[in-house]
C-alpha cells in the first residue's frame, strides 16, 4: 500500500507554495552574492575591530588554522555593507561564525542577544533528543487484552497504550490491523480502550497553536495518526458551474466536508479557501463513546475547469479521536469485526500483551523533522523527553526543561534563555546565536549521534527547506543547515565547508524585519558566500 499520508507529501505541499517565486528569488540572490563578492574584492582594509587591536598579528584557532586580520576585517566590512541595505536596515541581527573544531569565534555580531529563533529551535530539539534518548530509540505502541484466551472471537477488551509515536501514518495503521488478522482474531467482543496517559491532555503548546487550523498547528497526543492532520484535495467538477470535487485523505470518517466550492472557466484564477472548525455533535451516538464534537472542513471559492486541482493540509483538533477513527477504519478494512465501544482509559498491568508496534528509529524521525521542519514531530519529541526525564505524563514544560538542561550541558550560560516549545512556533522563545552554534559544535563531537544529527540538516540547493535556496555554483551542497521563519523573523544555522577545506559552524538570526523574507535570505546567502570563499 502506497504512502497515503506522510512526510514526503508535506514536502510536496511546501514546494508547491514556493515554486512560483523560485526564479525571481534565485536571480536576486545571485545579484546580491555577486555584489558581496565585488565588495570583498574591492574593499580596502578598514579600521581594526576592537577585539583585534593587534592588526599585524594572526588570529590562531585550536584547529591550527590562522586568519589574518585583513581577512577578518574584510568579513566585517562585507557584512556591515550588506546590513545597511534598505530592506534589512534597522532590524535586529545576531551572527556567530566559528571553526567547527575550535573555540575562538571568527566573527560575531550581537551573539549574546536574546533572539526569537523560529524553527532554529529544532536544532536544540534534535540535539537533545539524540543525546538523551539515543539514535536507536523507538516509540512503542502496546496492544494488550484482558480476554482469557486469544482466538477468532476475542471476548474481552483490547487496550492500546501509546508513547507519543510521531510517525504512525496510514501504512503503519494497516500493518497494525494486519497483526490482528494474522493473530487469528476475526471479531472483538469487548471495547477498544485507548490509553493516552504517557502525555498530559494539553494538546496545544502555546497560544500560537491553540486557534490555528494549518498543518503546522498540529496538536500533540500520546496516540496520534498521520501527523494529526488531514489532506484535502479540491478538483474541478465535470463542467463549468458545477460543484468542485472534494476528497479527504485519509478518509476515516473523522472529518466532515461542507463543500461550497464551484467550477469556473479555465480563464479565471483559483480562489479556493479551506478552513477547519470544530462543531458540537452527538453523532454517531453516545453508545460508541464518541466525542461530542466533529471536525468540519469548509471548502469555498472557485477552481478552474481542466486544472490539476489544489491540495490543502489542515490540522485536526482532537488527536485521540482521530487515532480512534483511524484504527477502527483500518480494522474494518482488514476484515476484523468490532462489536464493543470506544473509550479512553488505562491499560491494566495484568493485561496480556498481544503485540507491540515499534516506530522507525529516532535517527529517521529526527531526520524527517529537520528536513521538513515538522512542528508536530518536534512537539512530540519534547513531551517524550519530558516523560523520559521527569516521568509520565510528559508535558511541554518538563520537555522544555530537558531542552534547557541539554543547552546548559554544552557549557552555555542559559541565563535569560526562554524555551517555550520544541518547534519554534511560539513567539515566546529566546535563544542566542552563540547558544545555537555551541549546541551544534557539541553535537559534532558526539561520535554516536553526530551522523544522525548532520543528516537532519537540509543541504543547500538540494533537499528539505533548502531545496530552493543557494542552488548555484559555490554554495550548492556545501552547507547543511536548519532554517527558520516567522513573521518578522528569519534564521539559518548549521555547518559549512569552506573552499579552504575548513568546516565552520554558523548561526544567523534576524528579528523585526518588515520586508519579504526572501530579501533577508539574499543577505544571508551573500554572507555565507563570502565566508565560504574567504575563511
Amino acid at each position: 500500500m502506497g504512502r497515503m499520508f506522510g512526510t514526503p507529501d508535506l514536502r510536496g505541499a511546501a514546494e508547491s507554495m514556493r515554486h512560483d517565486t523560485n526564479r525571481v528569488r534565485w536571480a536576486n540572490t545571485c545579484l546580491v552574492c555577486a555584489l558581496a563578492l565585488l565588495i570583498a574584492l574591492c574593499s580596502p582594509v578598514g579600521p581594526a575591530r576592537a577585539a583585534d587591536a593587534d592588526a599585524e598579528e594572526p588570529v590562531a584557532t585550536e584547529s591550527g588554522a590562522a586568519e589574518t586580520s585583513a581577512s577578518l576585517e574584510s568579513l566585517d566590512w562585507v557584512i556591515d555593507s550588506l546590513l545597511v541595505k534598505p530592506d534589512v536596515r534597522g532590524t535586529d541581527v545576531s551572527i556567530m561564525i566559528a571553526p567547527l573544531d575550535g573555540d575562538a569565534p571568527l566573527y560575531e555580531r550581537n551573539a549574546d542577544a536574546l533572539m526569537m529563533p523560529a524553527s532554529n529551535m529544532k536544532v536544540i530539539t534534535s540535539a537533545a533528543a539524540l543525546a538523551q534518548l539515543g539514535a536507536d530509540y523507538q516509540f512503542a505502541t502496546v496492544f494488550s487484552t484482558d480476554a482469557a484466551t486469544v482466538g477468532p472471537v476475542l471476548r474481552g477488551d483490547v487496550f492500546i497504550k501509546g508513547s507519543g509515536d510521531p510517525a504512525i501514518v496510514s501504512e503503519e495503521l494497516w500493518q497494525i490491523a494486519e497483526r490482528f488478522r494474522t493473530l487469528g482474531i476475526e471479531r472483538i467482543e469487548g471495547d477498544l480502550v485507548f490509553d493516552r496517559s504517557y502525555f498530559d491532555d494539553e494538546w496545544t503548546t502555546s497560544k500560537d497553536v491553540a486557534d490555528g487550523d494549518r498543518a503546522y498547528h498540529a496538536r500533540t497526543g500520546a496516540l496520534s495518526a498521520n501527523f494529526n492532520t488531514v489532506r484535502v484535495h479540491v478538483l474541478p467538477g465535470d463542467a463549468r458551474g458545477e460543484p468542485a470535487r472534494v476528497i479527504v485523505s485519509p478518509d476515516v470518517g473523522f472529518v466532515e466536508i461542507n463543500n461550497k466550492a464551484t467550477t469556473c472557466s479555465s480563464q479565471r484564477s483559483s480562489t479556493i479557501d479551506v478552513q477547519r472548525i470544530s462543531v458540537p455533535t452527538r453523532a454517531p451516538g453516545p453508545d460508541r463513546g464518541w466525542p461530542e464534537a466533529r471536525n468540519l472542513v469548509t471548502v469555498s471559492g472557485r477552481i478552474p475547469e481542466g486544472s490539476k486541482g489544489k491540495v490543502v493540509y489542515r490540522s485536526i483538533d482532537d488527536p485521540l479521536w482521530n487515532f480512534v477513527a483511524s484504527i477502527e477504519s483500518f480494522l474494518a478494512r482488514a476484515g476484523v469485526e468490532f462489536a464493543g465501544g470506544l473509550r479512553p482509559g488505562e491499560a491494566p498491568a495484568e493485561a496480556r500483551e498481544l503485540f507491540i508496534h515499534e516506530s522507525k528509529p529516532l535517527s529517521l524521525v529526527v531526520r524527517d523533522m529537520g528536513k521538513y521542519s515538522n512542528n508536530f514531530v518536534a512537539e512530540q519529541l519534547v513531551k517524550t523527553l519530558g516523560a523520559e526525564t521527569a516521568g509520565a505524563p510528559g508535558t511541554t514544560a518538563s520537555g522544555c526543561a530537558a531542552l534547557k538542561v541539554h543547552v546548559a550541558s554544552t557549557g552555555v550560560d542559559t541565563t535569560g534563555l526562554r524555551i517555550k516549545d520544541g518547534s519554534g512556533l511560539s513567539r515566546g522563545n529566546r535563544l542566542t546565536t552563540r547558544a545555537i552554534a555551541t549546541v551544534i559544535r557539541t553535537a559534532a563531537n558526539e561520535f554516536a549521534t553526530f551522523p544522525e544529527f548532520l543528516a537532519s540538516l537540509s543541504v543547500s540547493g538540494t533537499d528539505g527547506t533548502l531545496s530552493d535556496r543557494m542552488g548555484y555554483g559555490g554554495l550548492e551542497g556545501v552547507i547543511r543547515a536548519k532554517t527558520g521563519l516567522l513573521d518578522g523573523v528569519t534564521a539559518i544555522s548549521g555547518i559549512m565547508e569552506a573552499t579552504s577545506g575548513r568546516r565552520l559552524v554558523f548561526s544567523i538570526i534576524t528579528n523585526g524585519s518588515t520586508c519579504e523574507a526572501w530579501k533577508v535570505h539574499d543577505v544571508e546567502h551573500a554572507i555565507l558566500m563570502h565566508v565560504h570563499q574567504n575563511l
